[in-house]
């Protein structure tokens, strides 16, 4: 993001805000005729809360779909591709699972990389091969940073791949999803660890230390990928552990200055805000027979 100061960056890692209050989001919540259910044990990875089940590591990826079909064709495809993102006996009972943060985070994050495209017009959603991580607000889905929260971890194609890795080397061919592209990460804490390359959007958020910009557009999408040969396993916290992919990719929105990545942060707009900034993104979405 332009302008984004180092103590910003780094105020960031440490950004964990803990609320008592819990927002209400019905649209969110809304599945089948009794409404969502939360299991009450959020683990924000898979949802027994074992390190074998944080990885998916079933059938193989999914192949993206043609060009033409929708977001709510390329949420489906996704969520049913990895039945670890839930518990339930069905991909209705999983969906209904998620706690409305991890919903929000998954509705949001695939609504920017649809409206992002690629040189020929691909929207970026379709190389994204897999689902394999839906972070959440935490626990209770109030937390609104830290770097174990509120974020998706996918596998993309080696198309999307090479694209990622010529823009972090300066050759900026992804349209962002405003009016301009993906862009080498300007923020100065560099990828997240153990990923070494990053890349943002260039249209988003824009701060001057803690203080947000007039003309801000936030919130800024930030990706997080390993260059050629670099890729480990992924362990971050007790919650998240994937094995070494080279295309393994980390996603999340930075909403404020000291990147509060919680659509549904207590006490704060988010979710509207990125409705009035990027447009709708289709919050009332459930997997295809579900609800009906």
């Amino acid at each position: 993001m332009r302008g984004r100061a180092a103590f910003a960056a780094f105020v960031s890692r440490a950004a964990f805000v803990s609320r008592a209050a819990f927002v209400s989001f019905a649209a969110l919540v809304a599945c089948d005729a009794g409404g969502a259910s939360d299991d009450g044990d959020d683990v924000d990875a898979a949802d027994d809360g074992t390190d074998a089940a944080l990885a998916f590591d079933g059938s193989p990826d999914t192949d993206a779909p043609a060009a033409s079909a929708t977001l709510a064709d390329h949420r489906d495809r996704l969520f049913r591709g990895n039945p670890a993102l839930g518990t339930g006996a069905d991909v209705c009972a999983r969906w209904t699972s998620l706690d409305a943060s991890r919903r929000a985070v998954y509705l949001t994050l695939t609504h920017r990389l649809f409206i992002s495209r690629m040189a020929d017009d691909t929207p970026v959603l379709a190389e994204v091969t897999a689902a394999k991580l839906i972070l959440g607000g935490g626990a209770n889905g109030t937390m609104c940073g830290g770097s174990e929260n509120n974020r998706l971890f996918l596998t993309i194609s080696p198309r999307l791949w090479q694209a990622l890795v010529d823009t972090w080397n300066g050759t900026e061919t992804i349209g962002d999803g405003g009016t301009s592209t993906w862009i080498h990460t300007e923020d100065l804490a560099g990828p997240h660890d153990p990923f070494t390359a990053s890349t943002e959007t260039d249209t988003g958020l824009s701060c001057l230390g803690l203080i947000q910009l007039s003309g801000s557009k936030p919130p800024t999408a930030q990706a997080h990928f390993f260059l050629d040969g670099d890729a480990v396993p992924v362990r971050r916290g007790a919650g998240i552990y994937l094995p070494a992919d080279p295309y393994l990719l980390e996603i999340d929105h930075d909403f404020d200055c000291v990147h509060q990545s919680n659509p549904l942060c207590p006490g704060r707009n988010f979710a509207t805000t990125y409705a009035d900034n990027y447009g709708d993104y289709e919050l009332a979405w459930m997997p295809t027979g579900c609800g009906v």
